[in-house]
């Protein structure tokens, strides 16, 4: 679905009348379409700054060279000797060029070490490295600031400073969000260093485009990954509710990375479900997922033909909005059917037989299970039992060598946004740090990057695809 209004602020009369009434002008977001390359940053000058004390400068010095930046740093800033430790030791070369002032050369990407922080007043560190930076910052940049989990500081003054990094980065975010530019934290728990690689990797790419304001934690051992490009060959996926939007995306961005999907939809959707596998070589399966044979059915088919699956994508969903006390009980019925109880139901027999070593299962949550909505008790209550639900989960997907966790879409723009009145939809894009909707495509990118390496580590995390919507935040 188009939005008329980003469209003509983009054009030069419609900046015009936007900058002379005072409008909001959204930014036109660079997005990532193309399947992931083996070295994303290639040529790009990353600024590169550290606390004091830091304590993740090698796997990211080494991430970063992997990837193809030219890492940059600020020669008089605290941190130096950590970072040039960890370029000596990788054998990478570091240039000290000032990046500051009116001279100075824009960076698409900013990334910051803090997990040195010990007390408050170390925070101060964070603002010298990123005040100068703040006014070239160009547009669709990435920042990128790693600390520790707060639970595992070690003491009350390191939980208060590593806690101070998430209020920090949500209001970074929306500073530099008219620009399109992102700002993310990654929470990295001693030991799950390995998954850094694939994190930055996604965070500091056009793939994240909408992501913005978010915190996500590393919190399992992992292991980097092998294989950056194609790293979902030889996968097996299924994807529910796969025949059109945000389902079809998603089928279609798995498959650009390599995976064999299997497409599931409601029988009436066969046209459509067929359409949309074709494109892709995929199999189409028309099966309700609240069918009582459905999960036995999905079981045999896809070991059948497949031997099993490596990724389950719970897509399928509906809404039958009225208040509460308008609402009908099939309407609750229906919801919590097939938003809930279908995902619950298929994992019950998927867990017993059916899924690979290794297997990830990613679930497609929502802003209204964070924050609610009123005339959504039915379906805020199924996406909030969605986000426990993974939480749940993730320790015996932890035990087979995979992981469970959720994606919570904001306002994407799909034909149910579409349907509804103007007002609410011009609302509903602009009230994020973005000022404008996502699309299918910024969901399916999120849902690949769970589904991959690159995401080594999360596990029993949901992580919000909202434009740092102000919903929830």
């Amino acid at each position: 679905m188009s939005d008329r209004y980003l469209e003509m602020s983009q054009t030069p009369w419609g900046n015009a009348l936007v900058s002379l009434l005072g409008l909001p002008r959204p930014p036109r977001l660079e997005r990532g379409g193309a399947a992931w390359a083996e070295r994303p940053l290639d040529g790009e000058g990353v600024v590169f700054g550290a606390v004091e004390g830091a304590q993740l400068a090698q796997p990211l010095v080494d991430a970063l060279h992997r990837a193809g930046a030219q890492i940059r740093v600020r020669p008089e800033l605290p941190g130096l000797a950590a970072i040039k430790s960890a370029a000596a030791r990788a054998g990478v070369n570091i240039a000290g060029n000032a990046v500051t002032g009116e001279n100075a050369e824009p960076s698409p990407a900013l990334v910051y070490d803090a997990s040195g922080l010990a007390r408050p007043e170390q925070l101060r560190q964070l603002y010298d490295f990123f005040q100068p930076l703040a006014a070239t910052v160009p547009a669709n940049a990435r920042i990128l600031v790693l600390g520790r989990p707060a639970d595992a500081a070690g003491s009350a003054p390191a939980a208060a400073s590593a806690g101070a990094l998430s209020g920090f980065v949500k209001s970074f975010a929306k500073e530099v969000g008219r620009k399109g530019a992102t700002a993310n934290l990654l929470e990295v728990a001693p030991g799950a260093e390995g998954g850094i690689a694939g994190a930055l990797r996604f965070f500091l790419s056009p793939h994240s485009a909408f992501i913005s304001g978010q915190g996500l934690a590393l919190s399992e051992p992992a292991q980097q990954a092998g294989a950056w490009v194609g790293s979902l060959s030889g996968k097996v996926a299924l994807v529910t509710g796969a025949a059109r939007g945000i389902g079809a995306a998603i089928a279609g961005t798995l498959a650009r990375e390599g995976a064999q999907v299997v497409g599931m939809d409601r029988p009436q959707e066969e046209g459509a479900l067929g359409e949309t596998l074709a494109r892709i070589n995929g199999v189409g399966l028309p099966l309700d997922v609240t069918a009582a044979d459905a999960p036995l059915r999905v079981v045999k088919e896809c070991e059948s033909r497949f031997g099993g699956l490596d990724i389950v994508v719970h897509n399928a969903g509906i809404t039958r909005d009225k208040t509460l006390r308008n609402m009908r009980p099939e309407h609750w019925d229906t919801v919590i059917e097939v938003n809930l109880a279908a995902i619950v139901r298929m994992n019950d027999l998927l867990l017993q037989q059916g899924l690979k070593p290794g297997a990830r299962m990613v679930c497609i949550a929502s802003i209204g299970g964070i924050a609610g909505n009123p005339g959504q008790t039915n379906y805020g209550a199924t996406k909030s039992g969605v986000i426990n639900y993974v939480r749940a989960l993730a320790p015996e997907m932890a035990r087979r060598g995979g992981a469970a966790n959720a994606i919570a879409p904001g306002f994407i723009e799909t034909q149910m946004t579409a349907a509804m009145p103007v007002g609410p939809r011009v609302v509903g894009r602009l009230m994020s740090s973005l000022m404008q909707g996502g699309l299918p495509s910024d969901i399916a990118e999120a849902v690949a990057f769970m589904a991959s390496p690159y995401a080594a580590g999360v596990n029993g995390r949901t992580l919000r695809v909202c434009g740092q919507h102000l919903v929830g935040a």
